[in-house]
């Protein structure tokens, strides 16, 4: 990918640069009757970061966007009622290779994210789907993965490596070769006390056994030992990793939520999120996110989306 990207306004710049040097990619949306999407797609179109086409019901689309002065002129409207036929349509386009990334509209993720897996497309990837957020916070040195807030819950042994792996795929399209994996633990060596440490070497013994690629893997690791090298310094951890990390895999869909919401309210950190696991990836935006916030959300799926085609992975490789 060339550089490593290391803000969030860095990712928009680099959506944007792809677009020029390439096509750009084209955004599918799935039941696209919902203000915060429609924001950001026409944002997006007019950045020139995607090319769109929105499924759904043209009325309530039309409505939503004279109401919020949303400029949908450049953009694909191709009407279903039915917000599941909508949300069919779209992950068609992308089986079909007319689309690069999908994107949700007013439908749940459970019902999209099954449409995407259903065995009437060719869209399922070796690994379970994931989010990873992607957060550029004040008072890190570079951007910081965290996965997984928004799929989930509790991750066993197997899971736990195909979130690396996703989270990694996602920093290989910020331009990181070997981005650095901390996994998460409340201390930072192994207890029987605490299952997760226990989980956790089991996975760094995978990773010593050569059976875990693409990564340079450290854990168990608090978050401070894991983001800050003068406090891993100080408790004698001595590993590239710690104090230095690119992505931090945590123990359970709470732990992620706490850490990246607090970060993105308090400290208004800017986030980009994105699911992998597909041939395609999956955006979502809220209706919460800022402009910049959806605008790097919408930018970090078209980079992964290009990546994976370039590395033989995606729907259009």
């Amino acid at each position: 990918m060339g550089n490593e990207i290391h803000s969030g306004e860095g990712i928009i710049k680099a959506a944007q640069e792809l677009s020029k040097k390439n096509k750009p990619k084209h955004v599918a949306v799935a039941a696209a009757s919902d203000v915060a999407v429609l924001e950001a797609v026409s944002m997006a179109v007019k950045k020139n970061i995607c090319t769109s086409t929105l499924f759904g019901n043209s009325d309530n689309i039309k409505e939503i966007a004279d109401k919020y002065n949303i400029d949908l002129s450049e953009i694909e409207l191709i009407d279903y009622s039915s917000p599941v036929e909508a949300a069919y349509n779209a992950v068609k386009m992308a089986d079909e290779g007319k689309a690069d990334v999908i994107m949700k509209g007013f439908v749940s993720t459970s019902a999209l994210l099954k449409t995407v897996l259903s065995r009437d497309f060719n869209l399922r990837g070796k690994n379970t789907l994931s989010h990873t957020a992607v957060l550029d916070i004040p008072g890190y040195h570079k951007m910081l993965g965290i996965t997984d807030g928004g799929m989930v819950v509790k991750p066993d042994f197997d899971t736990k490596i195909q979130l690396i792996e996703n989270s990694t795929l996602i920093f290989n399209a910020l331009g990181f070769e070997k981005p650095k994996v901390a996994l998460s633990g409340a201390i930072d060596y192994v207890d029987e006390n605490f299952p997760s440490t226990i989980l956790n070497q089991r996975i760094m013994d995978h990773y010593k056994a050569g059976k875990i690629a693409g990564c340079e893997l450290f854990g168990p690791l608090t978050f401070d030992a894991a983001t800050s090298k003068e406090i891993a310094e100080s408790r004698g951890i001595d590993n590239p990793v710690a104090g230095d990390a690119d992505i931090f895999v945590v123990d359970s869909i709470e732990e992620c939520n706490i850490t990246s919401k607090v970060m993105i309210l308090f400290i208004k950190a800017i986030f980009a999120g994105v699911i992998a696991g597909a041939k395609v990836p999956v955006s979502l935006v809220s209706r919460t996110d800022s402009t910049q916030n959806r605008m790097a959300s919408l930018s970090i799926a078209c980079l992964a989306a290009h990546y994976l085609q370039q590395s033989g992975g995606g729907q259009n490789a």
